[in-house]
């Protein structure tokens, strides 16, 4: 998610700013970023509070130039909808065909809406609250709206950490007004926009089908990640490109589990905050070079904050380890590649 940068400019200058040039910004604004981010969620600690750092992570990420506030709070009420949405869909859990098949047909919409060109980053989070919570519904209504509250609540903090990172990391000069966008995945039409839909939504739909069924909320962890993956544009791309994700993944998860042990032999919060900046450092180095790894970089930073929010605070399963998150993670992305692209083989071939 993009927009214009700041204000019109009053004399031209050059390309590198006080903090150094554009590459070394974008670094210290995603340290900067993620770890405020990563500081507040588990100080406050309310409930899905992990899941703010990876957004936030999921605007800083990226080589736009600063938001703008209209689009910032755009897409704070998106959420705000998309979380209604869930709400709305969570009434027809006592009814198990009417929700499911509505499900369906929701997925289907979203996905079809991403085949077309809609903001990715618009696209994963209406995702999420639309599985998530009308899934939590079947267990508690009381649960799915507290969860619907906080989500919404969580994605307001992200997008103010996100704008007070650009705040005090400002882009240099020119490259913040001119610095073109980097190019958007080409938009899907006709048979093959409906075809990756209708093929996303049958990787996506037994699963949730599967949660419903037997209500293992302690492990929904691996249909939010999942879905999220399903999004990726390289799961299309074949086996190759999915190992690709599962490598990025893994890194991630073997990471974490280091970060675990650190904080069990010093259970600190200030030593959290610690390995949190120096993890940004290392991982934003990668994400911001020139390598065709980059991606994967940022991919596995975002596995890291997610397994340490998900295993630290205080609103998860006390009994969680992050070893259980990285197991859990790691069937989402070999179910999400396997069956991604074991459907793809059975669908007609598309066609752009």
């Amino acid at each position: 998610m993009s927009g214009e940068a700041g204000n019109a400019i009053a004399a031209p200058r050059s390309s590198v700013s006080w903090l150094g040039d554009i590459r070394t910004v974008r670094i210290l604004r995603y340290v900067f970023g993620s770890t405020l981010a990563m500081t507040v969620a588990m100080g406050f600690d309310w409930p899905l509070a992990f899941l703010t750092p990876v957004l936030t992570l999921s605007f800083l990420g990226t080589k736009t130039p600063r938001p703008t506030v209209k689009s910032l709070v755009t897409f704070v009420l998106v959420i705000v909808g998309a979380c209604t949405m869930g709400l709305l869909v969570g009434l027809l859990v006592w009814y198990p065909g009417v929700f499911l098949l509505t499900l369906a047909l929701v997925l289907f919409q979203l996905f079809y809406a991403k085949a077309g060109g809609a903001p990715p980053l618009l696209i994963t989070w209406t995702l999420i609250a639309v599985l998530l919570i009308p899934i939590l519904a079947s267990l508690s209504d009381a649960l799915a709206l507290v969860v619907a509250g906080y989500l919404a609540f969580g994605s307001a903090v992200a997008v103010l950490v996100v704008w007070l990172s650009h705040i005090i990391v400002p882009d240099p000069h020119l490259d913040a007004v001119m610095a073109p966008a980097p190019p958007a995945a080409k938009p899907l039409a006709g048979a093959a926009r409906v075809s990756l839909a209708a093929l996303s939504t049958l990787v996506v739909f037994p699963l949730a089908g599967l949660f419903l069924a037997t209500q293992k909320a302690d492990a929904i962890l691996i249909l939010v990640f999942v879905a999220i993956l399903t999004l990726q544009p390289s799961l299309a791309a074949g086996y190759k490109a999915g190992i690709a994700l599962i490598v990025g993944n893994v890194i991630g998860g073997l990471a974490s589990m280091l970060f675990y042990d650190l904080l069990v032999v010093v259970p600190e919060f200030s030593f959290m905050v610690l390995l949190t900046l120096f993890c940004a450092l290392v991982f934003a180095s990668g994400l911001f070079s020139d390598s065709k790894w980059a991606p994967l970089f940022g991919m596995a930073f975002s596995t890291v904050l997610l397994i340490i929010g998900s295993t630290t605070s205080s609103f998860g399963e006390a009994d969680t380890k992050a070893s259980t998150r990285v197991f859990q993670i790691t069937i989402a992305v070999v179910y999400a590649v396997v069956a991604f692209n074991a459907v793809k083989s059975l669908l007609p071939r598309r066609t752009s």
